[in-house]
């Protein structure tokens, strides 16, 4: 009996032993300083870096047609030709305009001969008001008639609207074609635009101090500067918006069709915020709030932040709340309290993956 209750003894003063041992380690656990990720900040003076595939089109670029219907009698230059403003470069078969223009001026001359006599009469009270208003209109009538078929016969030319090159020949001579109807293209030789699609994000900021430069495979170590001349205002079928971005000196050997890539350069100063991780900053309802570490308590602080925007790497830009601090906690922040004591995480070497021993 008495060595039972020796047994039972030794057994419940292990146990007590062991319960206190645990109790120990746990609150030694729970008192440990919980281990976080910091990063150093400072006013970012960055800003965003993109590069975009290009093509080159013309400034200026036009299809040209016929005011009028017919047959085409000549076409008179070829692809690649030069033309100078108001040349003449395709012709209408004009023979039936101009029996119309010689039918409508004798008309003319009959009714301008009867106005005149119908005039002369009206001042000498020989005709009525009513007969003298009639050949008034008949007259202005007549004229109008004739200038109409004037303008019918002179459409049958297609004049240069500027100098430049021809692009494409659409009709040859002989074709039947319509008003509207393109016969040839033309494209300006003063100025050339530089083509690059855009997704939404740059769409947002292409016009905020962004520097354009273009560098074209044809001409290694060069950089040529670009300036905005139009932004789409709508995406097409691949959610990108086209810009036309047009060469700010004319440099001789670049010219419609030819590739480049465009470099799109928006630096930022101080005054554009403070960049941080995305996972920096998290919300309460319509605030912003970061983790401000300091490192003399080994304390984090809740703090408020405004944010301007995101980057392209989604980097928050902090314009307001940070102004006074260098450090803050990167990651893991939904698991923190104001106020708590923590220890910062010593960073890996990148040759000790997994933190090896």
């Amino acid at each position: 009996m008495r060595k039972n209750l020796t047994y039972y003894s030794t057994t419940v003063l292990t146990l007590t032993l062991l319960l206190c041992i645990a109790a120990a380690c746990k609150e030694k656990k729970q008192d440990q300083p919980q281990l976080v990720n910091v990063v150093e900040i400072a006013p970012s003076a960055e800003g965003i870096c993109a590069s975009y595939p290009a093509k080159t089109e013309a400034m200026n670029k036009t299809d040209l047609s016929f005011k009028v219907a017919g047959t085409i009698a000549q076409v008179l230059v070829k692809e690649g030709d030069h033309v100078n403003a108001g040349q003449v470069i395709a012709r209408l078969d004009a023979r039936d305009y101009n029996t119309q223009l010689r039918a409508t001026e004798a008309e003319y001359q009959q009714v301008k001969a009867e106005c005149e006599r119908v005039m002369a009469m009206h001042n000498e009270n020989a005709v009525s008001d009513n007969s003298y208003d009639k050949a008034r209109y008949g007259l202005q009538q007549i004229t109008e008639k004739l200038a109409h078929h004037r303008n019918q016969l002179s459409d049958c030319l297609i004049r240069a609207p500027f100098s430049g090159y021809v692009e494409n020949v659409y009709k040859e001579a002989k074709e039947t074609t319509i008003p509207g109807m393109p016969v040839l293209s033309v494209y300006s030789s003063k100025g050339v635009d530089v083509v690059i699609n855009i997704p939404e994000r740059a769409y947002a900021q292409c016009r905020q101090g962004v520097n354009y430069t273009a560098t074209f495979s044809s001409m290694p170590g060069k950089s040529f500067p670009l300036a905005v001349r139009s932004v789409a205002a709508t995406a097409n079928d691949n959610h990108l918006y086209e810009m036309r971005l047009a060469l700010q000196e004319n440099v001789p050997g670049i010219t419609p069709g030819m590739t480049a890539m465009v470099e799109a350069e928006q630096k930022y100063t101080a005054s554009h915020g403070t960049k941080v991780p995305m996972g920096a900053v998290w919300s309460e309802g319509q605030k912003s709030f970061v983790f401000v570490y300091d490192k003399k308590s080994s304390t984090i602080k809740k703090t408020e932040v405004k944010i301007e925007r995101i980057d392209n790497d989604e980097n928050f830009f902090i314009s307001d709340g940070l102004q006074n601090c260098n450090m803050i906690v990167a990651s893991g922040v939904h698991h923190l309290t104001d106020g708590q004591k923590v220890s910062v995480m010593k960073k890996s070497s990148s040759l000790n993956v997994g933190n090896l021993k």
